[in-house]
């Protein structure tokens, strides 16, 4: 009896051991996506692009693409409307995707088959714009940010928030390009407005 008392014991501080070791990789992928997510945050935390047109609409607005772009709009002045004919400018997404691929292997223990050790994630956004008054669409344009991202299926739990934040911090990269071309490129509405307002 006394042995098997024994050997119970050693069973649970294995066991204990363990779920000790799970817990401390867990809490490390989850503190690696909690990083993740404040520098994804810091985001919105700054200003925005300087713009000169006063509305916009967006389609696919509902979105989270939409959303966080009707947030950075209404963040720098820019009014979003529901309606393209009452807007100064037309932004339609037209594609938004995320990918990701193997980008390195390793040899499991105790198997002949590699693990994945570490992944590149894509994310790819296209767009187009065109300004009130015209009746045709400037030509698409398309991003695409790639993160690598290491893996590991002891830590798969802390690995797929990390994931997620990878993809949002993403998402955050391309609305700021998106918004640097829209300073860089003022709509032509503006000048024909002020073109019409100046005395001849």
């Amino acid at each position: 009896t006394k042995q098997t008392c024994e050997y119970r014991g050693g069973v649970n501080m294995h066991l204990a051991d363990i779920n000790n070791s799970i817990s401390q990789r867990t809490l490390r992928g989850l503190l690696i996506a909690l990083l993740l997510m404040v520098s994804a945050c810091g985001f919105h935390l700054k200003g925005y692009a300087n713009l000169s047109f006063k509305t916009i609409y967006i389609s696919n607005g509902q979105s989270e693409l939409g959303r966080e772009l009707t947030r950075s709009m209404k963040n720098s002045g820019v009014k979003v409307v529901n309606n393209p004919d009452l807007a100064d400018v037309s932004l339609e997404i037209m594609n938004e995707s995320k990918s990701k691929r193997i980008l390195s292997l390793g040899r499991s223990v105790g198997t002949s088959s590699g693990a994945v050790r570490e992944f590149e994630l894509f994310y790819t956004v296209s767009y187009r714009l065109k300004d009130k008054g015209q009746s045709t669409w400037a030509r698409s344009q398309s991003i695409e940010n790639r993160r690598d991202f290491s893996y590991a299926d002891a830590e798969a739990l802390g690995k797929a928030y990390e994931e997620v934040i990878l993809y949002d911090n993403m998402r955050s990269d391309a609305i700021r390009q998106i918004m640097r071309a829209l300073s860089a490129n003022q709509p032509s509405v503006s000048n024909q407005s002020e073109e019409t307002e100046t005395p001849q």
